[in-house]
């Protein structure tokens, strides 16, 4: 579960660096992640990601569980209310955007594509030129779709302390 919620933050990550895709400085909005298995079996995540290009960001997933992820390009902290854990690891490398979006091509009309470490991701746009959805398969063979709405792109940095997981002392904590 965990490459889930990395995979997912580097691929905003990515999708939002992209030289033909408008990079805002911040960007904000909800999203809605589906997660189909091999076998059809698809679970739906929902809730709220907040972004400082080109690393900082904090996914808050509000259903079916609650949680929080967020990664500073070095590690990736995810708190699990619902379980009260702690789980922080570090990146064994950080992402190479230049690379992956030296990748990134126009398919056809709001939709781009890019084959980076072996995967095809496919970024949609919306009609703004707003990153609206980002499709790929994880090293689990389970194809991952995001889509956001209220999208807000921003030329202003988010405060530290807003993209920063909240620790909560009585948690059980593993890795650090």
């Amino acid at each position: 579960m965990k490459f889930r919620y990395f995979a997912a933050a580097a691929l905003l990550t990515f999708a939002l660096g992209a030289g033909v895709i408008r990079l805002p400085r911040s960007f904000s909005a909800d999203f809605i992640q589906k997660i189909s298995n091999p076998s059809g079996k698809t679970i739906s995540y929902s809730g709220k990601v907040f972004m400082n290009s080109p690393d900082s960001m904090k996914w808050i997933y509000e259903k079916p569980s609650r949680k929080e992820v967020c990664s500073d390009g070095k590690r990736v902290t995810v708190v699990d209310h619902d379980l009260e854990q702690i789980s922080i690891y570090r990146l064994k490398s950080g992402l190479d955007l230049s690379s992956v979006l030296s990748k990134a091509k126009h398919y056809k009309d709001n939709i781009y594509t890019a084959n980076y470490g072996g995967k095809i991701y496919t970024i949609a746009l919306d009609s703004k030129g707003r990153v609206e959805q980002i499709a790929y398969r994880d090293d689990m063979d389970n194809v991952v779709n995001i889509h956001f709405y209220e999208i807000k792109y921003v030329d202003k940095p988010f405060e530290r302390d807003r993209l920063e997981c909240r620790l909560p002392p009585a948690y059980d904590r593993i890795g650090g």
